[in-house]
């Protein structure tokens, strides 16, 4: 089993003013320190919400973890910015 935590980092580049980005922390049952870190970065803010609010502090499987993993990838999008932007 595993614990995952959702933690929000802060996005100071004013390039990204509509984005938020952070970690999910990843927990083992047996070590008490983060084992694993998955990021994520989006301006898709409510469905983003709906994920975390659906996984976030909750004990999970690994089947369970790689679902999350999976999801969070399709949150980690870095827009394409022009050198004037």
């Amino acid at each position: 089993m595993y614990f995952i935590s959702f933690i929000e980092e802060c996005i100071m580049n004013p390039k990204y003013l509509r984005y938020i980005g952070g970690r999910i922390e990843v927990y083992r049952n047996d070590y008490d320190y983060a084992s694993e870190e998955i990021r994520w970065f989006t301006k898709e803010l409510k469905k983003f919400r709906a994920f975390r609010d659906e996984w976030d502090m909750k004990d999970v499987t690994e089947e369970q973890l790689k679902k999350v993993k999976k999801i969070a990838q399709g949150f980690c999008k870095y827009p394409k910015l022009s050198r004037n932007a």
